[in-house]
């Protein structure tokens, strides 16, 4: 399996698990941090259709690498965030199961946003119960496999629908975060990413 450098991104989407899992990871930490991307959002299905969560970040007129990417706590984001998956995953099969996992991160303070990804993916890890290793890149360079700009999209033959919350309203939406799979699924995500 040749090393494939991957972005390191807040509760990434099925695609993005997917494209892990057939590969050797190396997570980017020297990139320079390119913002309004999934490094900082996450998008699930709520009562009033799509939503989109984002981390602030810390502003310093400078460019800066991903590993000194720090999160701004000047709002009150991490109330809002864990109020808006409470409103789309509380009537879930799974998200009184993993609610204790997941509700610190939306309470303690991480200063660096790399920690609270990394943080973020092995508790998303450990709750589908996959081990999936991982190296964070020494430099910026090249790798065989590059994932740094790819845009992480399902084919529609490789989605597999599941009943979502909010499937009345609004039709399936395939490549949310995987955090959707997880609180609607719970065990069987791991069927979903293979």
């Amino acid at each position: 399996m040749s090393k494939a450098i991957f972005p390191v991104f807040y509760a990434g989407n099925i695609a993005y698990y997917r494209a892990m899992l057939a590969s050797d990871v190396c997570f980017e930490v020297h990139e320079h941090f390119p913002k309004q991307t999934w490094r900082t959002r996450l998008q699930i299905t709520g009562p009033n259709a799509h939503q989109m969560l984002v981390i602030p970040t810390e502003k310093t007129g400078e460019r800066r690498v991903m590993k000194d990417v720090h999160i701004s706590y000047a709002e009150h984001w991490q109330k809002n965030h864990w109020k808006s998956l409470e409103a789309a995953y509380r009537r879930s099969p799974y998200f009184e199961y993993y609610e204790h996992i997941f509700a610190p991160f939306y309470k303690e303070k991480t200063k660096s946003l790399l920690e609270f990804n990394l943080n973020m993916h092995h508790a998303i890890l450990k709750t589908i119960g996959l081990e999936l290793p991982y190296s964070l890149s020494e430099k910026y360079g090249s790798y065989d496999l590059d994932f740094r700009s790819e845009a992480f999209e399902l084919a529609p033959s490789h989605v597999m629908p599941y009943t979502q919350v909010f499937s009345d309203r609004h039709p399936f939406h395939a490549n949310l975060s995987i955090l959707d799979a997880l609180f609607n699924l719970g065990p069987q995500t791991q069927m979903l990413l293979q």
